[in-house]
């Protein structure tokens, strides 16, 4: 593939980690490992250079205007027209949802470059449960319209459910691939998390935890997940809740709330190379998503031969088998995922049998 040149085009990248850019630095590495020349063009965080040359990516980033970088993701799109010669010299020009995928078609055609979307979902019905306002609950779906037609010469999706998703907002089904996301081989039952679970003095706890993004806007269920926590350490007191991730702080005044102190700790974010010890270090992982167009942390915890309880919500079916590798229940269901807890809790020869089937 030497001689290749590729655009990748997303409003977060390197060093902001999600499962979405984990898949992208996983990506984009190996096609460098390849030979491709790959360019990214991207948002600038607080704290980042301008420009940075990361694992033989070249990253131009791009000041959106305003102290607030998730608002500035969204003025991205239209301020990276002015900045389109960068990828003057590529092949071709890879695009994410969402913001990005607004104007990503837009600059595939001032350069006459083809142009490929990857959409990790859309949310569709599961708008109105989201906690946002409730302008934006109707705006949202209007948007996926549009860029569900968008002339973009190719789409690619996760899973069959985001594919769903994305007919039902008019992508054409036959200009769609299912390519479902693989799991970095650092995700695998020999990882040892014991050094974590002491310094976190959790040795004689019965450990549940889940990592990733703890914003209450809705997606992930976090208050869901929180109510369920209540209900399990009221039956078991051992039971405690490990949270790792980002924006602990947006929910750390429902968990006074909640008086649920002491029975849900933060274990600080964690970089991609820790996430496997976090899992090691669980008993069971677990989630209440509403929406999943793959859902990292499940294919992941369950590749480190963890069980996992989780809604049987989007994907999560297409990466969890319920009854053999976890536990799945209705979304926005407390009691039910309570319940599944408290059984892989207290049957530590179920949990273990499921994390090896995993």
């Amino acid at each position: 593939m030497s001689g290749v040149k590729v655009g990748f085009f997303t409003d977060l990248f390197h060093p902001h980690i999600g499962g979405g850019e984990a898949y992208l630095i996983n990506l984009e590495t190996r096609l460098v490992k390849k030979g491709v020349e790959v360019v990214h063009l991207t948002t600038k965080l607080p704290g980042t250079k301008g420009f940075e040359v990361y694992e033989g990516i070249k990253i131009f980033r791009l000041p959106v205007l305003t102290q607030d970088f998730m608002k500035g993701r969204f003025i991205f799109p239209f301020l990276s027209l002015v900045r389109s010669k960068i990828f003057k010299v590529v092949d071709l020009i890879h695009v994410t949802t969402y913001p990005a995928s607004v104007t990503g078609w837009l600059l595939g055609r001032i350069l006459n470059k083809p142009t490929v979307l990857f959409c990790h979902e859309f949310f569709r019905d599961f708008w109105r449960y989201m906690r946002a306002n409730p302008l934006l609950k109707k705006l949202y779906p209007l948007v996926e319209d549009y860029i569900g037609r968008c002339p973009y010469d190719w789409f690619i999706c996760p899973s069959k459910f985001s594919k769903g998703t994305m007919v039902d907002a008019g992508v054409p089904e036959a200009k769609i691939t299912v390519a479902y996301h693989g799991i970095d081989s650092i995700f695998n039952p020999n990882v040892d998390g014991r050094a974590l679970r002491e310094r976190l003095k959790l040795e004689d706890k019965m450990v549940f935890g889940f990592t990733g993004r703890l914003s209450d806007f809705g997606q992930k269920g976090i208050p869901y997940l929180l109510e369920a926590t209540k209900l399990v350490v009221e039956k078991l007191p051992a039971a405690i809740l490990v949270l790792g991730g980002s924006d602990f702080e947006k929910i750390s005044p429902l968990i006074e709330r909640m008086r649920l102190e002491g029975r849900v700790i933060y274990a600080g974010p964690r970089p991609f190379k820790e996430v496997p010890k976090f899992y090691a270090m669980c008993d069971i992982v677990v989630g209440a998503s509403m929406a999943e167009g793959f859902g990292f942390m499940y294919a992941e915890a369950s590749r480190c031969g963890k069980a996992v309880v989780a809604t049987n919500a989007g994907s999560i079916p297409e990466i969890i088998v319920h009854g053999k590798t976890g536990i799945l229940v209705p979304p926005r269901d407390p009691e039910a995922l309570a319940e599944a807890i408290t059984e892989l809790l207290t049957d530590k020869e179920e949990a273990e049998e499921m994390g090896r089937r995993g």
